[in-house]
Protein backbone atom coordinates (compact mmCIF):
# COMPACT_ATOMS: atom_id res chain seq x y z
CA UNK A 1 0.00 0.00 0.00
CA UNK A 2 1.37 3.49 -0.70
CA UNK A 3 1.77 6.00 1.67
CA UNK A 4 -0.79 8.53 -0.18
CA UNK A 5 -3.48 5.03 -0.84
CA UNK A 6 -3.18 4.88 3.53
CA UNK A 7 -5.71 6.74 5.47
CA UNK A 8 -5.85 8.74 8.26
CA UNK A 9 -8.62 8.42 10.76
CA UNK A 10 -9.42 9.25 14.51
CA UNK A 11 -10.18 5.76 15.82
CA UNK A 12 -10.19 2.97 13.51
CA UNK A 13 -13.17 2.71 10.79
CA UNK A 14 -14.48 6.14 11.84
CA UNK A 15 -13.59 9.61 9.86
CA UNK A 16 -13.49 12.10 12.23
CA UNK A 17 -11.31 13.96 15.05
CA UNK A 18 -12.45 14.66 18.29
CA UNK A 19 -12.12 18.17 19.27
CA UNK A 20 -12.28 18.43 23.01
CA UNK A 21 -8.67 18.91 24.97
CA UNK A 22 -7.63 15.87 26.83
CA UNK A 23 -9.15 13.09 24.90
CA UNK A 24 -8.51 9.40 25.70
CA UNK A 25 -10.57 6.56 25.09
CA UNK A 26 -10.43 3.09 25.66
CA UNK A 27 -12.26 0.05 24.34
CA UNK A 28 -11.82 -4.01 24.48
CA UNK A 29 -10.45 -5.34 21.16
CA UNK A 30 -13.23 -7.63 20.84
CA UNK A 31 -15.92 -5.00 20.49
CA UNK A 32 -13.87 -3.53 17.18
CA UNK A 33 -11.93 -6.35 16.21
CA UNK A 34 -14.78 -9.02 16.10
CA UNK A 35 -16.73 -7.30 13.56
CA UNK A 36 -14.15 -7.74 11.13
CA UNK A 37 -12.67 -10.80 11.51
CA UNK A 38 -10.16 -9.92 14.15
CA UNK A 39 -8.21 -8.60 11.40
CA UNK A 40 -7.56 -4.54 11.20
CA UNK A 41 -6.10 -3.86 7.94
CA UNK A 42 -2.57 -1.40 8.14
CA UNK A 43 -3.93 2.21 9.18
CA UNK A 44 -2.75 4.92 10.38
CA UNK A 45 -3.65 8.13 13.19
CA UNK A 46 -3.27 11.84 12.64
CA UNK A 47 -3.24 12.90 15.82
CA UNK A 48 -3.80 9.71 17.94
CA UNK A 49 -0.94 7.38 19.73
CA UNK A 50 -2.04 4.48 20.97
CA UNK A 51 -1.25 1.51 23.78
CA UNK A 52 -2.17 -2.20 22.93
CA UNK A 53 -2.19 -4.11 25.52
CA UNK A 54 -3.05 -8.42 25.01
CA UNK A 55 -3.35 -10.73 27.98
CA UNK A 56 -2.50 -14.21 27.21
CA UNK A 57 -3.19 -14.27 23.78
CA UNK A 58 -1.64 -14.89 20.13
CA UNK A 59 -1.64 -11.74 17.73
CA UNK A 60 0.39 -10.15 15.11
CA UNK A 61 1.25 -6.78 14.57
CA UNK A 62 2.54 -4.62 11.65
CA UNK A 63 4.12 -1.75 13.07
CA UNK A 64 5.10 0.58 9.84
CA UNK A 65 7.71 -1.92 8.20
CA UNK A 66 8.36 -4.17 11.15
CA UNK A 67 6.15 -7.30 12.22
CA UNK A 68 5.74 -9.13 15.19
CA UNK A 69 4.45 -12.46 16.26
CA UNK A 70 3.48 -12.53 19.89
CA UNK A 71 2.25 -14.68 22.66
CA UNK A 72 1.37 -14.22 25.93
CA UNK A 73 1.11 -10.64 27.74
CA UNK A 74 2.36 -7.62 25.41
CA UNK A 75 2.58 -3.95 25.06
CA UNK A 76 1.98 -2.03 21.93
CA UNK A 77 3.11 1.18 21.30
CA UNK A 78 1.94 3.33 17.79
CA UNK A 79 2.98 6.56 18.16
CA UNK A 80 0.54 9.18 16.27
CA UNK A 81 1.54 8.66 12.57
CA UNK A 82 3.24 5.42 12.34
CA UNK A 83 1.10 2.78 9.91
CA UNK A 84 -0.38 -0.58 11.65
CA UNK A 85 -2.05 -3.16 11.78
CA UNK A 86 -2.95 -6.60 13.71
CA UNK A 87 -4.41 -9.86 12.97
CA UNK A 88 -5.74 -11.30 16.58
CA UNK A 89 -6.69 -14.77 17.27
CA UNK A 90 -10.27 -15.27 17.97
CA UNK A 91 -11.59 -13.85 21.27
CA UNK A 92 -8.51 -12.14 21.92
CA UNK A 93 -8.39 -10.36 25.66
CA UNK A 94 -7.35 -6.58 25.67
CA UNK A 95 -7.39 -2.97 25.31
CA UNK A 96 -6.53 -0.48 22.85
CA UNK A 97 -5.92 3.10 24.98
CA UNK A 98 -5.72 5.90 21.83
CA UNK A 99 -4.19 9.15 23.53
CA UNK A 100 -4.50 12.77 21.69
CA UNK A 101 -0.83 14.45 21.58
CA UNK A 102 -2.51 17.20 23.57
CA UNK A 103 -3.01 14.64 26.11
CA UNK A 104 0.83 13.35 25.40
CA UNK A 105 2.28 17.01 25.87
CA UNK A 106 0.08 18.48 28.41
CA UNK A 107 1.40 16.84 31.54
CA UNK A 108 2.62 18.71 34.68
CA UNK A 109 6.23 19.98 34.89
CA UNK A 110 7.18 17.45 37.39
CA UNK A 111 5.65 14.56 35.85
CA UNK A 112 7.01 15.22 32.33
CA UNK A 113 10.34 15.53 34.34
CA UNK A 114 9.42 12.12 35.84
CA UNK A 115 8.49 10.48 32.20
CA UNK A 116 10.84 12.17 30.30
CA UNK A 117 12.86 9.25 30.17
CA UNK A 118 10.03 7.23 28.24
CA UNK A 119 10.75 6.62 24.83
CA UNK A 120 7.39 6.95 22.73
CA UNK A 121 8.27 5.34 19.49
CA UNK A 122 6.84 1.76 18.13
CA UNK A 123 7.53 -1.27 20.09
CA UNK A 124 6.73 -4.53 21.79
CA UNK A 125 7.29 -4.67 25.36
CA UNK A 126 6.65 -8.03 27.22
CA UNK A 127 4.60 -8.25 30.59
CA UNK A 128 6.82 -10.89 32.67
CA UNK A 129 5.37 -9.58 35.95
CA UNK A 130 1.66 -10.61 36.81
CA UNK A 131 1.44 -7.51 39.48
CA UNK A 132 2.33 -5.01 36.83
CA UNK A 133 -0.26 -6.46 34.53
CA UNK A 134 -3.04 -6.55 37.50
CA UNK A 135 -1.88 -3.04 38.44
CA UNK A 136 -2.33 -1.82 34.64
CA UNK A 137 -5.47 -3.17 34.43
CA UNK A 138 -6.53 -1.39 37.12
CA UNK A 139 -5.66 1.76 35.43
CA UNK A 140 -7.05 1.05 32.27
CA UNK A 141 -10.29 0.18 33.84
CA UNK A 142 -10.40 3.26 36.46
CA UNK A 143 -9.64 5.34 33.42
CA UNK A 144 -12.79 3.75 30.94
CA UNK A 145 -14.95 4.42 33.88
CA UNK A 146 -13.79 8.57 34.56
CA UNK A 147 -14.16 8.67 30.19
CA UNK A 148 -18.29 7.64 30.95
CA UNK A 149 -18.85 8.41 34.51
CA UNK A 150 -20.19 12.50 35.05
CA UNK A 151 -18.05 13.28 38.12
CA UNK A 152 -16.18 15.95 39.60
CA UNK A 153 -12.93 16.99 38.43
CA UNK A 154 -12.69 14.19 35.70
CA UNK A 155 -10.27 15.71 33.61
CA UNK A 156 -8.05 15.69 36.16
CA UNK A 157 -8.82 12.35 37.06
CA UNK A 158 -8.13 11.02 33.37
CA UNK A 159 -4.48 12.86 33.52
CA UNK A 160 -3.60 11.20 36.38
CA UNK A 161 -4.52 7.50 35.26
CA UNK A 162 -2.93 8.36 31.79
CA UNK A 163 0.32 9.44 33.70
CA UNK A 164 -0.32 5.96 35.75
CA UNK A 165 -0.34 4.08 32.76
CA UNK A 166 2.63 5.75 31.04
CA UNK A 167 4.40 4.79 34.13
CA UNK A 168 3.65 1.27 33.39
CA UNK A 169 5.21 1.69 30.10
CA UNK A 170 8.29 3.32 30.96
CA UNK A 171 8.66 0.56 33.40
CA UNK A 172 8.17 -2.01 31.45
CA UNK A 173 10.49 -0.41 28.70
CA UNK A 174 13.46 -0.38 31.52
CA UNK A 175 12.98 -3.74 32.92
CA UNK A 176 13.09 -5.05 29.02
CA UNK A 177 15.88 -2.74 28.86
CA UNK A 178 17.78 -4.24 31.69
CA UNK A 179 17.04 -7.74 30.46
CA UNK A 180 18.56 -7.23 27.08
CA UNK A 181 21.76 -5.40 28.84
CA UNK A 182 21.84 -8.52 31.20
CA UNK A 183 21.52 -10.89 28.29
CA UNK A 184 24.38 -8.62 25.95
CA UNK A 185 26.93 -9.00 29.25
CA UNK A 186 26.44 -12.41 29.34
CA UNK A 187 26.95 -13.31 26.03
CA UNK A 188 29.97 -11.45 25.97
CA UNK A 189 31.00 -13.45 29.31
CA UNK A 190 30.66 -16.63 27.15
CA UNK A 191 32.45 -15.66 23.87
CA UNK A 192 35.62 -14.47 25.76
CA UNK A 193 34.98 -17.56 27.49
CA UNK A 194 35.53 -19.59 23.76
CA UNK A 195 38.28 -17.16 22.99
CA UNK A 196 40.33 -18.69 26.10
CA UNK A 197 39.26 -22.29 25.49
CA UNK A 198 40.94 -21.52 22.05
CA UNK A 199 43.87 -19.99 23.23
CA UNK A 200 44.32 -22.51 26.39
CA UNK A 201 42.64 -26.00 25.65
CA UNK A 202 45.97 -27.95 25.20
CA UNK A 203 47.46 -26.40 28.49
CA UNK A 204 44.00 -28.24 30.17
CA UNK A 205 43.55 -25.52 31.92
CA UNK A 206 40.71 -26.02 35.26
CA UNK A 207 37.52 -24.25 35.47
CA UNK A 208 38.61 -22.29 38.06
CA UNK A 209 41.33 -20.69 35.98
CA UNK A 210 39.19 -19.48 33.23
CA UNK A 211 36.84 -18.16 35.81
CA UNK A 212 39.74 -15.91 37.10
CA UNK A 213 40.91 -15.02 33.15
CA UNK A 214 37.10 -13.93 33.15
CA UNK A 215 36.90 -12.05 36.86
CA UNK A 216 33.95 -14.31 37.50
CA UNK A 217 33.35 -16.74 40.52
CA UNK A 218 33.39 -20.33 39.28
CA UNK A 219 29.47 -20.45 39.77
CA UNK A 220 28.57 -17.60 37.78
CA UNK A 221 30.73 -19.26 35.19
CA UNK A 222 28.94 -22.78 35.54
CA UNK A 223 25.40 -21.20 36.02
CA UNK A 224 26.11 -19.08 32.36
CA UNK A 225 27.42 -22.47 30.48
CA UNK A 226 24.23 -24.11 32.17
CA UNK A 227 21.67 -21.75 31.45
CA UNK A 228 22.80 -20.16 27.87
CA UNK A 229 24.81 -23.15 26.56
CA UNK A 230 23.12 -26.55 28.64
CA UNK A 231 26.41 -27.65 29.25
CA UNK A 232 28.92 -27.32 32.09
CA UNK A 233 32.00 -25.59 31.58
CA UNK A 234 33.94 -28.60 31.74
CA UNK A 235 32.06 -30.64 29.31
CA UNK A 236 32.62 -27.42 26.83
CA UNK A 237 36.26 -27.68 27.63
CA UNK A 238 36.29 -31.10 26.47
CA UNK A 239 34.40 -30.91 23.40
CA UNK A 240 37.14 -28.42 22.52
CA UNK A 241 39.89 -31.06 22.64
CA UNK A 242 37.73 -33.84 21.19
CA UNK A 243 37.03 -31.75 18.12
CA UNK A 244 40.66 -31.45 17.65
CA UNK A 245 41.92 -35.18 18.57
CA UNK A 246 38.75 -36.06 15.72
CA UNK A 247 40.44 -33.52 13.34
CA UNK A 248 43.90 -34.62 13.94
CA UNK A 249 42.32 -38.90 13.25
CA UNK A 250 40.50 -38.22 10.26
CA UNK A 251 43.21 -35.45 8.43
CA UNK A 252 46.58 -36.71 9.81
CA UNK A 253 48.84 -39.46 9.54
CA UNK A 254 49.61 -38.76 13.40
CA UNK A 255 49.86 -41.59 15.32
CA UNK A 256 46.87 -41.80 18.48
CA UNK A 257 50.36 -41.28 21.17
CA UNK A 258 51.66 -38.22 18.62
CA UNK A 259 48.08 -36.67 19.05
CA UNK A 260 47.85 -37.62 22.93
CA UNK A 261 51.13 -35.57 22.97
CA UNK A 262 49.87 -32.59 20.86
CA UNK A 263 46.73 -32.14 23.29
CA UNK A 264 48.77 -32.26 26.56
CA UNK A 265 47.69 -35.41 28.05
CA UNK A 266 51.28 -37.09 29.10
CA UNK A 267 49.59 -40.57 29.43
CA UNK A 268 48.51 -41.73 26.09
CA UNK A 269 46.47 -44.55 27.69
CA UNK A 270 44.44 -41.70 29.61
CA UNK A 271 43.85 -39.78 26.45
CA UNK A 272 42.86 -43.38 25.01
CA UNK A 273 40.19 -43.44 27.96
CA UNK A 274 38.84 -39.88 27.93
CA UNK A 275 38.33 -40.03 24.06
CA UNK A 276 36.22 -43.05 24.21
CA UNK A 277 34.31 -42.09 27.03
CA UNK A 278 33.61 -38.95 24.92
CA UNK A 279 32.98 -40.74 21.77
CA UNK A 280 31.82 -43.69 22.75
CA UNK A 281 34.24 -45.52 20.25
CA UNK A 282 38.08 -46.04 20.35
CA UNK A 283 40.73 -43.11 18.50
CA UNK A 284 41.42 -46.12 16.32
CA UNK A 285 37.97 -47.48 15.66
CA UNK A 286 36.88 -43.72 15.12
CA UNK A 287 39.88 -43.32 12.44
CA UNK A 288 38.74 -46.52 10.40
CA UNK A 289 35.37 -45.16 10.09
CA UNK A 290 36.94 -41.91 9.07
CA UNK A 291 33.36 -40.18 10.68
CA UNK A 292 34.30 -36.95 12.35
CA UNK A 293 30.04 -36.65 13.70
Amino acid sequence: MTDNAIPFYDLYGEAFIRQEPNVAHVEDIATRSRGLGWEIAPHRHNRLSQIIAVFDGQWTVELDDKHHDLLGNWLVLIPAGVVHGFHFASNTQGFVLSLNDSLLTGQGESTANDLSALVWEPQALEFKDARQIERFCSYIKLLKHELTADEVAQNLAVTHLVQLILVTVLRQQRLQAMTLSNASRESSILLKFRALIEQHYMQHLAVRDYAEHLHISISKLNRLCQTLLNDSPKAIIHQRLVIEAKRRLIYTKQSVEEIAEVLGFSDPAYFSRFFKQMVGLTAGAFRQQGNIS
